[in-house]
């Protein structure tokens, strides 16, 4: 096997890895394996150090002697030392780079603004309704489908599947330099800008998933887009939410049809997976899967298996006298709350909204074109909301925005716990009450949120005809 993480290519070079998480330790085990002198920066205390590895505290200082810097999926682009780096000219890569490199397999890659997990597990399940063996990572961050320590175990000790899926964020993407043979691309909107310096540097991120495609690849596109493009010779399709398009798949009267007859099999087995009617991105995630079908020629005859939709994307977590409680903590952007928001009805739901206004990067839903989705999120909650519960450091840029849309029920307190007892006195009431940050928040947060629904729920005597009791 030839590339640049090959025995020969990494023997005696200085590699530096910017996290040391379970993932930043099997891959710095994986490349001290192949003679790299591997240097771990900003260690993690609570990961035992790999034996072998070299700690340096400050990345900055560590990338001035590094031969290669192997870069954390949710390191920008901005970081001062990725910038050090490139300014040194030394090759920023990844371990989804890695990945993509030495797969002994196909690669199905899935990208997008919003619907990335879903549409990768999507896949994986219609892959593997067909009988073929597919690896799709188990144990992402977040319940992401990322790129993970199980994949490296894989391709070190097999078996080798028929196909691996995998979630590839804009921050993989930054550090790869090649493509998956099959991409997809779900939706396209300004997100994590400020992870990349910009706009068009964060499109230009997801381009990487196309431009280095093989002349045998596929790509699934949404209709219109076209700030990206496959590469010429490259099978694409396209597909809608609106009505279907010559070659695609798009929805009509909120039914799944295909325009060519080639995909009536999979479009009737998709009808039946259990995904939340009123999440906008799920209809975008089995489209994109549709087409993906199409494209890797796979035909389910029968039903799917039992899907189990990724957890805190509008899971339902409990049911309170008749109002659901629903953990939607990963729509932690505008564009992924007002994908949410469009399948509620005007009115009917306590919304928990707020978070965290900065990143490691800088300011989030900072670029202009982020502040008009922001705008249009909270004109879409203030059209879905009942009442409105804020909390975090985003709650003073949150509450204006919510009162010019209109919506004069708004409460602010000081944290979660907080704002799950406030938000449950809407039992009853509400149709349903759901968590939609808009902004970051902690992953303890979102780990915490169905204990407190449940605990609070239990503290006020209210009794759960749906959750733990």
């Amino acid at each position: 096997m030839s590339g640049p993480y090959t025995a020969d290519r990494l023997n005696g070079r200085r590699v530096v890895l910017d996290r040391s998480d379970r993932d930043g330790a099997a891959l710095a085990v994986a490349l001290a394996a192949r003679g790299a002198d591997v240097v771990l920066a900003d260690p993690d205390p609570a990961v035992d150090a790999p034996p072998g590895c070299r700690l340096e505290p400050d990345p900055l200082r560590a990338v001035e002697r590094a031969d290669l810097l192997m870069a954390d999926c949710w390191t920008g682009e901005t970081a001062a030392h990725v910038v050090r780096a490139r300014d040194r000219g030394i090759s920023v890569a990844s371990l989804a780079d890695l990945v993509l490199h030495e797969a002994p397999c196909p690669v199905v890659g899935v990208t997008g603004t919003a619907g990335k997990t879903m549409t990768t597990r999507l896949i994986a399940d219609l892959v593997a309704a067909v009988g073929l063996a597919v690896h799709v990572p188990p144990t992402g961050r977040a319940e992401n489908a990322w790129p993970s320590a199980d994949t490296l175990a894989l391709l070190a000790d097999g078996p080798v599947p028929d196909l691996i899926v995998l979630e590839l964020t804009s921050t993989h993407l930054a550090y790869v330099s090649t493509s998956p043979r099959h991409a997809v691309v779900t939706t396209l909107w300004p997100d994590h800008v400020e992870l990349h310096g910009g706009e068009g540097r964060y499109i230009a991120a997801k381009q990487r998933i196309l431009s280095r495609q093989p002349v045998d690849g596929t790509a699934v596109l949404p209709l219109g887009e076209t700030r990206i493009a496959a590469k010429p010779g490259v099978r694409a399709t396209r597909f809608s939410g609106a009505a279907p398009v010559p070659g695609g798949v798009g929805v009509r009267d909120g039914v799944l049809e295909d325009a060519t007859g080639d995909a009536v099999r999979a479009l009737a087995d998709l009808e039946r997976l259990p995904l939340a009617p009123y999440l906008w991105g799920n209809v975008a995630a089995a489209l994109a899967c549709v087409c993906s079908s199409l494209l890797l020629d796979v035909h389910p005859g029968g039903a799917l298996g039992a899907f189990a939709q990724p957890a805190w994307r509008g899971e339902e977590i409990a049911r309170i006298r008749g109002t659901a409680v629903l953990h939607n903590g990963m729509a932690a952007t505008p564009a992924k709350a007002t994908a949410f928001l469009h399948g509620v009805r005007d009115g009917s739901t306590t919304l928990i909204l707020g978070g965290l206004v900065a990143s490691s990067a800088g300011e989030v839903h900072a670029s202009a074109a982020e502040q008009r989705m922001l705008r249009d999120a909270c004109a879409e909650a203030a059209r879905a909301a009942g009442r409105a519960v804020l909390v975090g450091p985003a709650a003073a840029r949150l509450a204006p925005l919510l009162a010019a849309a209109g919506l004069d029920r708004v409460d602010v307190g000081p944290d979660l716990h907080w704002a799950v007892g406030e938000a449950l006195r809407d039992c009853g009431t509400a149709e349903a009450i759901a968590w939609v940050p808009m902004y970051p928040v902690a992953l303890a947060d979102r780990e915490a949120f169905t204990d407190l629904v449940w605990a609070a729920a239990r503290g006020a005597g209210l009794a759960l005809e749906v959750g733990s009791r």
